[in-house]
């Protein structure tokens, strides 16, 4: 079976992220891989392995032994966006032939068109993101490439939601390497790429982190015609999205890359109802990226400060209010409030909570339990549950004045790049390089950190003491989201991102290039191999 024929058979298997639909596509590799004679001779080196999945998705893996402890790991994810957004053609969107046809029909941008109209480009839902990485890992799991090597490939699910599937395998990969002596050299993530020159093939040697950090604010109820007998949460998380919305100074610099500002995702008061009193609490929750240069323990405190900032101003501005009108007498003799600029973290407002409480644990296990029932029956999102545990939290605590408290919500990705590595991988950068320029007449394009989020995040650990701070603040329970970093660091091996080129991933027009899934990836890894 040819690495063209393993696309289509993938392709033709709809696997939505976050829904049952993924373990089909699990049952689809491991089908293929079970077809193989080598594997056939060896059952026990491929299987489907669970570890609590709340869907019960499964890691594919597949572990041709080699003479030597020396091991590449090829990977991807097996999960693909849903197929509405091809709205009357979606009964095409996992048939790359009749859907190239059908798309002919349909008006496009020039680019798109002329690939349309090439044989070098296939179109389809999850072709470029990512099947056809997924393909080439298949053929080179299957194949006989060096006898020394060990070869390692594992398929995951959830990639593009929380990247479950990743971090489930990182246990496998750890048991793995214990029991058959696996010393791991290079992880390859046979992501697609974007190309700014058709003669460019870029990889990259570590990928971006991306931070939630949750503000829940808590002002001082009060009715809408007696404004100054309260403070109004909606202002202090105004002005936390003030200060914190695409602000330049909280960018990170590494390896000459810059990541984006930080960008508001969600920001609204929390009340469930309508009435005439102001909102006693809102919440906000970022977008937040970062390099290695920055760590996350940083941005915790950079948000803690935001916010003691803002807490700050707002209260100045209530004050400066409250002067002007009693000067005027329209308090009629109404108390000045004289607030504090409380800011916890969420590690912080536990330690309160379970002062005031002395069953403060059970109290917060049957909270986490009701919960996480509501996040695995899909009743409400992970987010929203952060949202509401830290809320729950601060009334624990028992604090009636103003406040805000700085949480995490998942997703969490670290940030990774092999030069921060005892084994930094240079040599297999420049052994790409000259076998793209002797091989195909490609050039080059190395970037340091993969900038689109990726599973990369999960390949090795090392500041444990910064991921550790960022856990502490992690509001949801580890029972739905847990990062086992004490896998991940026993691993850190480095890094790859190298997969073929593809455009427009998770629109109508998702598309791959074929020349690069049958002919330069493949033996670009091929190459990595032999080399190990």
């Amino acid at each position: 079976m040819n690495i063209k024929d393993i696309l289509y058979r993938l392709i033709s298997v709809q696997s939505d992220t976050g829904t049952e639909k993924e373990k089909n596509m699990a049952e689809c590799i491991f089908d293929i891989i079970k077809e193989d004679e080598y594997f056939k001779k060896n059952p026990e080196l491929f299987g489907k392995y669970h570890n609590n999945d709340f869907l019960d998705r499964p890691v594919v893996w597949a572990l041709r032994k080699g003479k030597s402890n020396r091991t590449i790991v090829l990977t991807g994810h097996y999960d693909a966006v849903e197929i509405e957004s091809y709205g009357i053609l979606k009964d095409y969107a996992l048939q790359p032939d009749e859907l190239k046809e059908k798309l002919k029909t349909v008006s496009m941008h020039v680019d798109a068109r002329n690939d349309l109209n090439s044989t070098d480009w296939l179109f389809g839902r999850g072709i470029c993101d990512m099947k056809s990485g997924i393909a080439i890992n298949i053929d080179a799991v299957l194949s006989m490439i060096n006898e020394d090597v060990n070869v390692l490939f594992t398929a995951v699910h959830d990639e593009e939601n929380l990247s479950a599937g990743m971090r489930q395998s990182t246990k496998l990969m750890w048991e793995l390497k214990m029991k058959h002596g696996l010393d791991y050299r290079l992880i390859v993530i046979t992501e697609p790429h974007n190309r700014k020159k058709p003669d460019t093939l870029r990889i990259s040697l570590g990928s971006v982190g991306k931070i939630m950090p949750l503000v829940v604010a808590k002002g001082k109820i009060a009715h809408s015609s007696d404004v100054m007998e309260g403070l109004n949460s909606t202002a202090i998380m105004s002005q936390i999205v003030s200060k914190a919305e695409l602000n330049p100074v909280l960018c990170s610099t590494d390896k000459n890359m810059t990541t984006p500002p930080p960008t508001v995702l969600y920001a609204r008061d929390l009340k469930e109802t309508y009435d005439v009193s102001v909102p006693e609490y809102s919440a906000v929750f970022f977008n937040y990226q970062f390099l290695k240069s920055k760590t996350p323990g940083e941005i915790i405190d950079e948000m803690r400060d935001i916010c003691l900032e803002s807490m700050k101003e707002v209260i100045e501005k209530y004050s400066r209010a409250y002067d002007i009108l009693n000067e005027n007498y329209s308090l009629k003799g109404n108390n000045k409030r004289n607030y504090r600029p409380l800011v916890y973290t969420f590690e912080e407002i536990e330690k309160t909570a379970m002062e005031k409480h002395p069953d403060y644990m059970k109290l917060k296990g049957d909270l986490y339990e009701e919960i996480n029932r509501q996040v695995r029956n899909n009743e409400i999102s992970m987010q929203d549950a952060g949202i509401f545990i830290v809320k729950r939290i601060i009334e624990l605590s028992a604090i009636t004045e103003p406040l805000a408290v700085v949480g995490i919500i998942p997703p969490y990705y670290p940030a990774v790049n092999n030069s921060y590595l005892s084994s930094t991988g240079e040599a297999y950068e420049k052994a790409v390089e000259k076998a793209l320029l002797e091989d195909f007449t490609l050039r080059l394009e190395s970037e340091s950190y993969f900038m689109g989020i990726s599973d990369g995040s999960y390949t090795s650990c090392t500041d444990r003491e910064s991921e550790e701070k960022v856990m502490a603040n992690m509001v949801t329970s580890k029972d739905v989201y847990d990062i086992p970093f004490d896998y991940i660091e026993g691993i850190s091996a480095p890094m790859m991102v190298l997969g073929p080129w593809g455009k427009e991933y998770h629109t109508i027009t998702e598309r791959v290039y074929m020349p690069d899934v049958e002919g330069t990836v493949p033996k670009l890894i091929r190459m990595l191999i032999n080399i190990l």
